[in-house]
């Protein structure tokens, strides 16, 4: 049964013990779960628990996938590991664990998040128009939150499928302390290099691999933990037997962080986290036969931040110091990507914050201020002041009204600034800016179905724009078209508008939703330039997807998307360079043509077997069942005289095993 609890007033509730043999009863290893009334997120935060999302189709279990789902979030090219998030580029969103920064989130192609989702308590996704507790980010935010409690009794999981294998152990080494491990590695690559790898020639397939140590313990006040995170993703081919190093081209990431954290009690509603995370990360890239080019940056954060909230005084009360600090080294030389980029940098960012929330018995206001500024060794400095204010308002019993108006800045990259002899940039940048703008209303029937709709306008002003030509690590498909190789400017503005709608059901077997955005994007990047698309806007998505446990312990989900294609630029003709030997394409007007839109459906099927002391469940997901042959990016034949597109790779089907004890 369901117990409702509410503020003010006393729910007395009587258990009576029920002996069962939990091998012979169906549903007798499911825990009872007392359920409170969580902590109100920011304004426009959804928060998917991990353990919730991790049957539904189309993702292979991974609990951060299923953010490409929400509503606002727009399919990449190849669905590949991007967000897009409210028409914003994938540079433009940021990455956090526990609030703390972290490079990336997913593994090379996307395949899976960086860190075990059994680690993971929950995933807070933050399209826009989130609180001064985030900031130097211009548009969305994905937050990974571990555990903030405990284990209840040691555990640990085993998965192993097509792809790769993870395990995880929780141990309770004490009354007060637990220890958490768990690692994962990609086999691809012991699968395929034999098989690809024929001749004189080499291949190597992509292969990844991450791992998490993390200590946690409990004390009068409150937890502190330490935790290790790492991982590591690279590929390599189309080399030779004899000769080893001779490797045509060659990318790796990677990346190491050290974290410790604490949350403590300190009287009188107050409640004080501080956390520091630090570690180096690294993005390799190199093509044969002579370039090369890398960024090794050495990062940390640290964050100190007091929280009262309102239910614990006359008015909540965020305050908090965010600063950050990075050693950056990079290296760009690679044929026919501009002019060689090399320096390194140090820059120390500090930051601070203040937010204040006030309201009465249906609703409340929270009123913020973020100041952030950036110094480094060239002397280049700038700063940012990001005032934010929200609102949410009942009507009703289920029935809820939000919006938000703020400031976001970004900080330009240490090479944008670079000043000659060793660099290419320009010192006089400003930091990039959004307005951001939203309102939303959110209904309940019952406890089992949800309706909400958000209406979000973001205006952008000094994006850096220029050097399109020069070298650059790829989030995604390079740009196609003609290049601005003009030098780094702030001149760049940019709108986006849409709205947002889902519409969620749930009940104890069952969980649907239906996600569907509506959004335009677009990009002036001179004052002598027209107004453009952005390559990414894709003004329709749509996202159905279910997922419904049956008897004998079998579950069942399917996933239905459909997407505008992405904006491209035709050729329209060619000239051949008689001196580089080589064909020049000349394009059309940029942006003006559109890609056929998508379709896919996605299935999978799970299915529990209970033992005495542990739980084994198989699962099949198939990606893009159908065999749609959709044009994921459009490409051309050497010559340029014919289009050559790119289309969606067939059915991806996944047979794994995760075994729980």
């Amino acid at each position: 049964a369901d117990v409702e609890v509410l503020e003010g007033q006393r729910v007395e509730v009587t258990l009576y013990p029920v002996q069962v043999r939990p091998w012979e009863d169906e549903r007798a290893d499911q825990e009872i779960v007392v359920t409170a009334r969580r902590e109100v997120p920011q304004i426009t935060e959804r928060v998917l628990d991990a353990e919730t999302i991790r049957y539904l189709p189309g993702t292979n279990g991974d609990v951060v996938r299923v953010v490409q789902n929400l509503p606002g979030v727009t399919r990449p090219p190849l669905n590949i590991g991007q967000l897009i998030i409210r028409g914003m580029a994938p540079d433009d969103s940021g990455y956090t664990l526990d609030g703390g920064r972290i490079p990336l989130v997913f593994h090379f192609a996307g395949f899976s998040t960086v860190i075990n989702g059994d680690a993971l308590k929950e995933v807070a996704f933050l399209p826009g128009g989130y609180g001064v507790r985030y900031g130097r980010t211009l548009g969305g935010l994905v937050d990974l939150r571990t555990r903030n409690e405990l284990t209840e009794k040691s555990r640990g999981i085993a998965e192993v499928d097509l792809f790769q294998t993870s395990i995880f152990v929780e141990q309770r080494v004490s009354e007060k302390a637990s220890l958490t491990v768990s690692g994962r590695r990609s086999y691809a690559d012991a699968i395929l290099n034999p098989l690809l790898s024929k001749g004189s020639s080499t291949i190597r397939a992509p292969r990844y691999y991450d791992g998490l140590v993390r200590y946690a313990h409990k004390t009068s006040a409150g937890m502190w933990d330490a935790l290790i995170l790492f991982s590591d993703d690279s590929f390599r081919f189309i080399g030779t037997e004899s000769d080893e190093e001779a490797v045509q081209l060659a990318y790796s990431t990677s990346f190491q962080k050290m974290r410790l954290r604490s949350d403590l009690i300190a009287g009188k509603g107050w409640r004080v986290e501080t956390s520091l995370i630090a570690g180096p990360e690294r993005r390799g890239f190199g093509i044969a036969p002579a370039g090369e080019a890398r960024e090794e940056t050495w990062a940390g954060g640290l964050r100190h931040e007091w929280l009262r909230k309102r239910a614990d005084g006359p008015i909540g009360i965020r305050v908090g110091l965010d600063a950050a600090a990075t050693q950056f080294a990079f290296l760009y030389d690679v044929p026919d990507f501009g002019v060689r980029e090399e320096g390194s940098i140090v820059a120390f960012m500090p930051g601070g914050y203040g937010e204040v929330t006030t309201g009465w018995k249906t609703g409340e206001i929270i009123t913020g201020i973020r100041a952030d500024a950036i110094f480094d060794e060239n002397d280049y400095q700038t700063q940012t002041l990001d005032p934010r204010v929200g609102f949410r308002q009942e009507f009703a019993a289920q029935m809820r009204v939000k919006g938000n108006v703020g400031r976001y800045s970004q900080f330009p990259l240490a090479r944008e600034v670079q000043p000659p002899p060793d660099g290419v940039g320009n010192p006089d940048l400003q930091a990039e800016r959004a307005l951001q703008t939203s309102l939303g209303v959110e209904a309940a029937q019952g406890t089992r179905w949800v309706v909400e709709g958000t209406g979000f306008y973001h205006h952008l002003t000094g994006l850096v724009v220029g050097r399109e030509d020069a070298f650059r690590f790829f989030t995604g498909p390079p740009p196609a078209g003609p290049l601005d190789a003009r030098p780094y400017a702030n001149e760049g503005v940019g709108r986006t508008y849409g709205v947002e709608t889902l519409v969620k059901y749930t009940d104890d077997r069952t969980l649907a939703w239906l996600a569907a955005t509506w959004s335009r994007s677009f990009r002036q990047d001179r004052e002598d330039e027209p107004e453009e698309l952005l390559r990414y806007d894709q003004p329709v998505v749509l996202t159905a997807l279910g997922s419904r446990e049956l008897p004998k312990r079998w579950r069942i989900g399917a996933r239905v998307r459909y997407g505008s294609g992405n904006p491209y630029t035709k050729v329209v003709n060619r000239v051949y360079d008689l001196d580089r030997r080589t064909f020049t394409p000349i394009f059309g007007p940029v942006d003006a043509e559109r890609l056929p839109s998508f379709f896919s459906l996605d299935l999978r099927v799970d299915k529990d077997y209970v033992y005495r002391l542990w739980t084994l469940t198989t699962y099949f997901d198939i990606q893009n069942a159908t065999a749609a042959k959709n044009l994921e990016l459009m490409s051309w034949t050497y010559d340029y005289e014919q289009e050559d597109p790119v289309t969606t790779p067939p059915p991806l089907p996944t047979f794994g095993f995760r075994a729980k004890w």
